[in-house]
């Protein structure tokens, strides 16, 4: 899944405002925790992408089709997609 970087700056500036507010986390560093902030949201959805096209790919590979949107496909996905997650410890 492709996520646009002002996306990504969004949902940083949220989550760290919401930290901030609930008294969460002091963050010594604005600038700084930002950005790890949105490193972490890019790697999440880098590797969510990775784990659906992997997915996909196997579902594929079935020698009886699934067809995409069918009750059988979208269990047979979300049990792959966890134990792909799983696999990858996220």
């Amino acid at each position: 899944m492709s996520i646009s970087e002002d996306r990504v700056s969004h949902l940083a500036h949220r989550i760290y405002d919401r930290l901030w507010k609930d008294d969460l986390v002091d963050f010594p560093d604005e600038r700084r925790s930002l950005q790890c902030i949105k490193e972490a949201i890019s790697s999440f959805f880098a590797v969510t992408g990775e784990v659906d096209a992997a997915v996909r790919k196997k579902l594929a590979s079935y020698a009886q089709a699934k067809v995409p949107g069918s009750r059988e496909y979208e269990v047979l996905y979300q049990k792959f997609y966890q134990e792909e997650m799983a696999r990858r410890k996220w």
